[in-house]
């Protein structure tokens, strides 16, 4: 039976990472705690396993740099495939959902490995997924919002102001790209 691989977020976030410049798992960990990435750990027994296991499925490989001691993570053609893949992977209807966090992360890393074409694509489907759902969630406020708690209505109103301006950022994206 064939080793089906199938990469976890963080994996995706390191490959992501990785692309274009080789880095050691110290600064791997490094810009999960100084930047967008920090909602994932960055300690040593989250990242440094995850560096251990695509380094065994093959999506990334030491690199070596002259004259250092530190050995820089890279990644390899099988990684970049796998990267890409889930980079033009459809949008559905449950990714808007239930995944936005999931969408920006692929939409921020696919800059150099998809063509114009696919980031439009993947933009629209959002944009028209995230439509949709807005429209569902005014809906399901209208009907249930005089039965509903104070606290419940505020939360509902909170996801639909959210889809909202996650809309409008997509059209905006739209525009700056095209």
């Amino acid at each position: 039976m064939k080793n089906i691989i199938k990469p976890t977020l963080l994996d995706f976030a390191i490959l992501g990472l990785i692309q274009n410049q080789p880095l050691s798992g110290y600064r791997i960990r490094k810009l999960f705690e100084q930047t967008a990435l920090s909602n994932y750990s960055s300690s040593p027994g989250t990242i440094y396993p995850a560096l251990k296991r695509m380094e065994q499925l093959g999506l990334i490989e030491k690199g070596v740099i002259k004259d250092s001691k530190k050995s820089p993570f890279q990644i390899t053609s099988k990684g970049i495939s796998i990267l890409t893949s889930w980079f033009v992977k459809p949008i559905e209807k449950e990714d808007v959902e239930k995944r936005i966090d999931e969408l920006l992360l692929r939409f921020a890393f696919m800059e150099t490995l998809v063509d114009k074409k696919q980031k439009l694509l993947f933009l629209t489907t959002f944009s028209d997924y995230l439509s949709r759902y807005i429209k569902e969630l005014k809906q399901h406020y209208h009907q249930q919002a005089n039965e509903m708690p104070l606290h419940g209505k505020l939360a509902l109103q909170h996801g639909v102001d959210t889809a909202m301006v996650t809309l409008k950022w997509c059209k905006k994206a739209l525009i700056e790209i095209n």
